[in-house]
């Protein structure tokens, strides 16, 4: 009996460390030449106006592609966004023409970084809750996704 026990211990495990060391739930679209990895905005505040949306493209083609837009039902207005730091302070401006992905790269989009801004939100983003989108790249064209609500500090750990 005990045996058994500590096998079933021990064959757990692997599946344990691979449940701790990835995110289990993310989830991946492709469209042409382009994966995008896990879109997810994070959980916003009652009250809140803005909201942040993030996620991974690879780009495994030879030649540039870009994002140009996303829509979604939930706010009035989406922004392709980047942070920069210029002498010591923090700017926050949209990208005009469209966010390039490069052949043969990897861009995330993430806090403090590239991001899709969304602006004048209909109601606060929940954890748990799901929002459908549509990403329109120049090359690829449009494709659906769905965006996941996280908890505030949620990190995409999916490695390509």
């Amino acid at each position: 009996m005990i045996k058994k026990n500590i096998k079933k211990i021990l064959s757990a495990i692997p599946v344990a460390f691979v449940f701790l060391t990835t995110n289990v739930w993310t989830h991946e679209y492709k469209i042409g030449d382009l994966k995008i990895i896990h879109p997810y905005i994070l959980k916003t505040y009652s009250g809140a106006r803005i909201a942040g949306g993030y996620m991974k493209i690879v780009n495994t083609g030879s030649r540039s592609d870009f994002l140009t837009a996303v829509k979604i039902d939930f706010a009035k207005t989406t922004q392709i966004h980047q942070i920069k730091m210029r002498y010591d302070v923090m700017l926050m401006q949209e990208i005009n023409g469209g966010l390039e992905i490069l052949p043969n790269s990897l861009i995330e989009l993430k806090q403090w970084g590239y991001h899709i801004m969304f602006i004048n939100i209909i109601n606060s983003m929940v954890e748990g809750e799901t929002h459908d989108g549509t990403l329109y790249f120049e090359k690829a064209g449009a494709i659906k996704v769905i965006f996941n609500v996280e908890k505030m500090g949620f990190k995409l750990k999916h490695d390509n």
